[in-house]
């Protein structure tokens, strides 16, 4: 009963690690998804400012680029919106006709199209999280039309009020949603609508580009770089999001090493039956000693029992940590209530479930072989 009840504490630490090292890969996984819809593959900025001149790059060397399957030049720049008595401020993010072919339009348009130009018109496609502050209505019967208003340059809003904003009409062809986040921040429109907006008809952002199918981020990364002018430099998705990653990372591993800390914990479970085994068995040991038994020998059999409580609890509590795993993925055993997905997200990775695996079992072994020598000698009375 003793021995069982160390397996069972070893196993349900072994699938608490399963469980939880399965659910941080899977939010990771998750902001990946989220950010992977809005956040091109290869961005050029530039190393200093927010803006740099159009004419660093034409377009014949960005098309030498290696791996480059299209490009888009972008304009960031915030913006007040208007839409009858609400107001909001945003992110107007200006793009060319090409940003939409890296984009999947099907799994973030809302309601409408992600349409921009139209009868050579320009067309808007707003953030849901944006909508809602403006509190807009959007019908193919009646248009919606919102206006935005810029900073001009060079005026200060004291001293011409209303007339240091440069002010235009735009209707809304869409909504679109991926995150909270990114919903209450942006504001896709055409990259000439964007100039006329901020004046910045020789200047642009940045520029995005997505790559050709097989071609990684760390490869286009270097190889764009060293064809770069010295005013731009190059970042991927990571580098853009580094934080979130890296936080995730930090949070993923930190949670390893407390639950390492609690099994290492549970394994004194497993002491405490070779203690209570021991004890039991001191008449046994007096007569496989006086049969000529050696101390190594007998002492190798108490290890053992120990080892093998450790692995049949590390073998358990994995497949149980598994199989809790799968029911989530399946069945969704925990909700996320107001989050961008119904039910929590679970990845499980074949390296985590190793490493898990052999740490525990290590754990474990080095428990049994290091102390097993001090119980024989307390208990049993052994040298």
């Amino acid at each position: 009963m003793i021995s069982l009840i160390s397996m069972a504490v070893v196993a349900f630490v072994a699938a608490a690690m399963v469980c939880v090292m399965s659910a941080f890969s899977g939010m990771e996984n998750l902001v990946k998804d989220l950010f992977s819809n809005f956040d091109a593959p290869i961005t050029i900025v530039p190393r200093e400012g927010k803006m740099f001149a159009d004419s660093l790059l034409r377009d014949d060397q960005l098309a030498q680029l290696p791996g480059v399957a299209n490009y888009s030049r972008i304009i960031e720049e915030d913006g007040w919106l208007n839409y009858g008595d609400n107001n909001t401020v945003a992110t107007i993010k200006g793009v060319e006709p090409t940003f939409q072919a890296g984009m999947p339009l099907d799994s973030i348009t809302y309601e409408g199209k992600f349409l921009l130009e139209e009868n050579n018109q320009a067309r808007a496609v707003v953030g849901l999280g944006v909508r809602s502050e403006l509190l807009m209505p959007l019908s193919e019967n009646d248009p919606t039309i919102i206006y935005i208003n810029a900073p001009i340059r060079g005026r200060k809003l004291s001293r011409y009020r209303e007339e240091a904003f440069n002010k235009q009409a735009i209707q809304v062809s869409g909504i679109f949603s991926a995150n909270a986040e990114l919903d209450m921040k942006y504001v896709y429109v055409p990259l000439q609508y964007a100039r006329d907006l901020f004046g910045m008809e020789d200047q642009i952002s940045s520029i995005e580009i997505h790559l050709v199918e097989g071609v990684t981020e760390a490869d286009a990364k270097a190889q764009i770089q060293a064809l770069l002018p010295a005013e731009l430099m190059v970042k991927t998705r990571f580098d853009k999001n580094a934080l979130i990653y890296q936080t995730n990372a930090y949070e993923k591993w930190w949670t390893f090493c407390i639950l390492l800390f609690i099994l290492m914990i549970a394994s004194f479970n497993i002491i405490a039956a070779l203690t209570m085994l021991i004890i039991e068995k001191k008449k046994d040991i007096y007569i496989l000693e006086s049969l000529g038994a050696t101390y190594p020998t007998i002492r190798n059999a108490f290890t053992l029992q120990g080892i093998f409580i450790n692995l049949a609890g590390a073998l358990i509590g994995v497949f149980l940590g598994l199989g809790l795993c799968y029911a989530q993925q399946s069945f969704g055993l925990i909700t996320m209530e107001g989050a961008v997905v119904e039910y929590y997200p679970v990845l499980v990775k074949a390296g985590d479930v190793v490493l898990i695996f052999f740490t525990v079992v290590a754990v474990g072994t080095l428990f049994c072989i290091s102390l097993t020598r001090v119980l024989m000698r307390r208990f049993a009375g052994l040298k």
